[in-house]
């Protein structure tokens, strides 16, 4: 019996050897990649504030000059991983770790002097390569920083106002591998054509999927007739690389040593889905006092979401038992960590749809930090027992 469902796997199919065969023809003429860009043939021109390609990425973080970017990591494929600094950097490194530190006499050993500089706030966007609303919110950021006014010419005097009593580090895409072959975004696509293009797509044509994509560390790229833009360059899945003495990605290891060297209080990780707009329930990996403080930034978050009308869900914080790379904040440098994840704009499994403009596919993540930011003020966004 054909259905709809039916029609939509073989279009997804025949999508996916086209890819394939774009692939093979890329790589007689590239040395960096295996694996073409998806392309999806009905994909909705994006708007001109849309700025999610690795060149245009690239040429917004190399043409700061109200902050300054550093380069912290090349990923497999040879792209650099751009953090981008506002606020004053300039103080020594820490004396000791926040381990050591904090088990010391002196948690100044690790802290310094706290009284002497803003807390510090780390946004990290595109962890996953093809989850691009983050990473627009970051490249608008930084315009909005540097200029005034973001892509759309638009001005946020709040935010303004708000970063300027913070030190903010932005990454405004870490798995650029991933970026690199992954569409500008999901608006109005199917399901199905969402979840190909982010964990990939094995070569019977079978979808990887998310939990399917965590049953391998790497991801067996010989195994695959495309990757999705959820791994970088070798497979590995950057959210997932958190195991002690055994980091496989350059980009992870960047992420935590940007951390420690600069004492972050606060780390927001972007992501997104199919679903609307929502703050990750807190882990129970992270101390008592952390997941307490991560916890309260869970409602309040969730609860600006429902304001602005991105969502009407009201979500229960039950708890998780998760470890990934939003957790190593707290081992890192004792600071609290929270998940973003954003709405792709997409259909769900089961056919649903939130009507939404591309303004609002990256708002969840300046209403993110601006609610932290002023709650950072009211209260110290790390507890540390201090």
């Amino acid at each position: 019996m054909v259905t709809e469902k039916n029609i939509m796997n073989i279009r997804i199919i025949k999508k996916i050897y086209f890819c394939c065969l774009l692939s093979v023809l890329a790589a007689c003429t590239s040395q960096t990649s295996r694996f073409a860009p998806y392309v999806i043939d009905d994909l909705e021109p994006r708007p001109e504030f849309w700025k999610v390609r690795t060149a245009e990425i690239m040429s917004i973080c190399e043409s700061v000059e109200v902050g300054r970017y550093e380069k912290i990591a090349t990923t497999p494929l040879g792209y650099p991983v751009y953090a981008v600094f506002y606020g004053d950097f300039s103080e020594e490194a820490p004396q000791s770790n926040w381990s050591a530190g904090n088990s010391s006499n002196k948690s100044s050993s690790y802290l310094g002097d706290v009284s002497s500089r803003p807390q510090t706030i780390m946004f990290a966007a595109g962890i996953h390569g093809s989850e691009p609303e983050s990473v627009a919110a970051a490249v608008n950021m930084i315009s909005l920083l540097e200029t005034g006014k973001d892509l759309k010419g638009e001005t946020d005097e709040d935010f303004l106002q708000l970063a300027s009593q913070y030190r903010l580090i932005i990454l405004p895409c870490v798995n650029m591998d991933g970026r690199s072959i992954s569409p500008d975004h999901f608006r109005g696509q199917p399901y199905e054509v969402f979840r190909a293009c982010s964990q990939g797509v094995w070569k019977d044509g079978s979808l990887v999927g998310w939990r399917g994509s965590k049953e391998h560390f790497p991801l067996p790229l010989d195994e695959v007739a495309y990757p999705g833009g959820y791994p970088n360059g070798d497979g590995y899945n950057i959210q997932h690389d958190v195991t002690p003495g055994d980091m496989r990605t350059q980009e992870a290891k960047a992420i935590c040593r940007l951390m420690a060297r600069w004492r972050v209080d606060c780390f927001l990780n972007g992501h997104s889905c199919e679903y609307e707009p929502f703050i990750v329930q807190p882990s129970y990996v992270d101390d008592k006092q952390n997941y307490e403080r991560a916890s309260e930034l869970f409602e309040l978050l969730n609860a600006e979401f429902r304001q602005a009308g991105l969502t009407s869900k009201v979500r229960k914080n039950t708890g998780r038992n998760t470890l990934n790379l939003t957790n190593l904040v707290t081992w890192c440098s004792g600071g609290v960590g929270l998940t973003l994840e954003c709405y792709h704009g997409c259909y769900t499994k089961s056919g649903k749809i939130h009507e939404c403009t591309f303004s609002q596919l990256m708002a969840p993540a300046f209403i993110s930090l601006k609610t932290i930011m002023k709650e950072g003020l009211v209260e110290p966004l790390a507890p540390r027992n201090l």
